[in-house]
């Protein structure tokens, strides 16, 4: 390969890792005030939130909720099993099959 392809891949190398070790060695060396702590605890479960409310509540860049009735039912009977469960194995089962057979039958 020359030396433009490798300059590319460690480069995207260096532009991946950064964000992802550096405050993960930052922040473990530091002692936060237990209200900051318990701030971040929220921050994966709000990206992923945000990443389903725009795949079920977007299409084509607008917000549009009758198009996806396949996704949007099956996500309604996966929050139901997830909270009366609370088990993410048997959540992540039934949101899976739930979307096949909606889909199916949709």
């Amino acid at each position: 390969m020359d030396m433009y392809v490798w300059s590319v891949i460690i480069g995207g190398f260096i532009v991946t890792i950064i964000p992802r070790v550096l405050p993960i060695t930052v922040l473990s060396k530091l002692n936060l005030n237990k209200n900051i702590m318990e701030f971040l605890t929220y921050i994966p479960i709000s990206i992923l939130a945000s990443l389903i409310a725009v795949e079920l509540f977007t299409k084509d860049n607008r917000v549009s909720i009758i198009s996806h009735s396949p996704e949007l039912l099956a996500a309604a009977v996966t929050l139901i099993i997830g909270i009366k469960k609370n088990n993410l194995l048997l959540t992540v089962l039934v949101g899976i099959i739930s979307v096949a057979i909606f889909r199916l039958l949709i």
